[in-house]
């Protein structure tokens, strides 16, 4: 066992080129994406469609009962295939729909670019923090103290996750303003009432908070393998052994077949079915984990 603060022991010697775990290899033990941060960033998104949802709602509540009287009609803007423009006046229902349309689109669309920015980095800091802890804690577990300090590659990873959420969560509001888009206009040209309207929008609304809901389980797991692995390269590991996960409902056979298996943390290991080198947690819903192998020390 090596003494506490000895953390020069992980820079010593390199370690053997392999792709199956030996048994005297020394191990740190695998850590998880921390569920706590991840219902906080949930909870956050679901809170920002929701607003978004029920403002939807009550700016449409009028305009769209007066145009969706039952008559089918075509929305303005559309191109006629000899080849004119559908334009209505000011006053007709359609132009008021389209405008309240335009207007929540517009409202919404500064309010999650203004609340993007600080999420992301709240996240980010939450997650980068939880990280550490974990990390920390399993080095303790093998016999190691380390203090982490803030270095150029820890702020590297950190606005790499900032930007890379920054874009996701401006995503769901532009989805979600498209998704709804079509749903009136749909509404609109088949001559529904504002009850299916509201259906439509509902289904919309589900839909986009799933997405919101992928969003933070994923951007969770893949911020924890970020820092992770930019504290291992700090500490002079290397490698590490692949931890397969069976939580997911869906096994990706590829990384069954890569469980237990040495992979160099720089580089990853080649998934066949991505065609790419890919890291525990870097792919959509991908779970897995991996246990760092401590450099230079083995097992008798």
């Amino acid at each position: 066992m090596p003494a506490r603060g000895a953390m020069a022991t992980l820079r010593l010697n390199a370690m053997p080129k392999t792709s199956r775990r030996p048994k005297q290899l020394r191990t740190i033990a695998a850590i998880h994406p921390n569920r706590g941060v991840q219902a906080w960033y949930w909870n956050e998104l679901e809170r920002l469609i929701r607003s978004a949802h029920g403002d939807l709602l009550r700016q449409l509540e009028r305009p769209a009962q007066i145009a969706l009287d039952g008559k089918p009609r075509t929305p303005s803007g559309l191109v006629r295939e000899d080849g004119s423009e559908v334009v209505y006046d000011a006053s007709s229902p359609i132009t008021r729909l389209d405008k309240v349309l335009k207007r929540w689109g517009e409202r919404w669309a500064g309010k999650f670019d203004k609340a993007a920015n600080k999420l992301a980095k709240q996240f980010a800091a939450k997650s980068f923090t939880s990280t550490n802890t974990a990390f920390r804690a399993a080095l303790s577990s093998a016999g190691f103290t380390v203090r982490f300090k803030t270095t150029k590659a820890s702020l590297e990873s950190f606005r790499a996750t900032v930007a890379e959420n920054v874009g996701l969560i401006k995503s769901i509001q532009q989805q979600f303003h498209t998704k709804v888009q079509g749903d009136v206009w749909r509404a609109v040209t088949r001559g529904s009432d504002l009850s299916t309207l509201s259906k439509s929008l509902r289904e919309s609304y589900d839909i986009t908070t799933k997405r919101a809901a992928l969003i933070a389980r994923d951007q969770n797991a893949k911020a924890k393998a970020t820092i992770e692995n930019t504290r291992r390269a700090e500490l002079g590991i290397t490698q590490a052994i692949w931890q397969h996960s069976s939580a997911g409902k869906k096994k990706r056979r590829t990384h069954v077949a890569m469980n237990n298996k040495v992979f160099d943390i720089r580089k990853g290991m080649w998934d066949e079915d991505e065609q790419e080198w890919v890291l525990p947690g870097q792919l959509i819903n991908c779970l897995c984990t991996s246990r760092a192998i401590i450099p230079g020390l083995e097992e008798s």
